[in-house]
């Protein structure tokens, strides 16, 4: 039976952590099926989801997890994911919301409660900031999301033109 574990690890970032979590993952008999690993400030972050057929493994990974965490100076976490194989419903976005403005605190926060109370999903969420020619901190969002059929298109567009007039960002919906 098949089973899916995800492996989060953040650390200060070194060359070979990937090297390191991926030589662990195959050791352990682990197929690597979907991942995110990013460089956020000097640390880096990852998270694998890893598939096994061998019933066993979820204590071999485990102490693959200890051992990273002690030999690399890395935070890792083991999470054995229950029903493997369902993505669930709302998992396929069919939306992208971006955002982009002067950085203020709140932007995410309001954005995701707006997203929240209308029963939107969010699949992913990215956010970057630069520096703009005035010197000034640029934020941006990218968020790819599953919009409900219930919820009504032009009722959702009109609420984001609100919320970015508020925070006096622009906020586009594209579908996807």
């Amino acid at each position: 039976m098949k089973q899916e574990f995800i492996i989060s690890a953040v650390g200060k970032n070194v060359t070979g952590i990937v090297a390191r979590v991926s030589e662990a993952v195959y050791e352990c008999g682990c197929n690597f099926e979907d991942s995110r690993m990013n460089l956020l400030g000097n640390h880096f972050a990852l998270m694998i989801l890893v598939t096994a057929r061998d019933e066993k493994v979820h204590q071999d990974l485990e102490a693959a997890c200890q051992r990273l965490q002690q030999e690399k100076d890395l935070n890792v976490t083991l999470f054995p994911v229950e029903d493997a194989g369902k993505g669930g419903p709302g998992t396929e976005p069919n939306y992208e919301i971006r955002v982009k403005g002067v950085d203020r605190m709140g932007i995410v926060y309001r954005t995701t409660q707006l997203l929240a109370a209308k029963n939107i999903n969010i699949v992913e969420l990215e956010t970057r900031l630069e520096t703009g020619k005035d010197g000034k901190s640029l934020f941006a969002m990218r968020t790819s999301v599953v919009v409900p059929r219930e919820v009504d298109g032009e009722s959702l567009r009109k609420d984001l033109k609100f919320l970015a007039e508020d925070l006096q960002e622009t906020i586009s919906l594209t579908r996807i």
